[in-house]
């Protein structure tokens, strides 16, 4: 499960995203090419970044993961249960 919740993939390309949009702006006026390059390249890795997001959602929901560890404790039959199941059976 680990600190990021099996969400390793969207944190980075996540990161990235944020990045190419942070650039963007900086580099339009620097050479013309990179404008066409930045429209194509920040709106692909915000979808990625929602693909890597749903995904894992609908893994950790079809395999019912939880991100909490349960504790398991162990469970005896005490005085009164025992009692009781034994007048059940008579």
């Amino acid at each position: 499960m680990g600190y990021w919740r099996n969400h390793m993939a969207t944190v980075v390309t996540g990161a990235f995203a944020a990045v190419l949009t942070g650039l963007w702006m900086p580099m339009v006026d620097f050479a013309p090419i990179l404008n066409f390059v930045f429209i194509m390249a920040v709106p692909i890795m915000w979808f990625l970044v929602l693909t890597c997001w749903l995904s894992q959602k609908s893994v950790d929901w079809t395999t019912k993961h939880s991100h909490e560890h349960p504790v398991h404790q162990k469970k005896s039959l005490s005085n009164t249960k025992q009692f009781k199941l034994q007048q059940l059976i008579k």
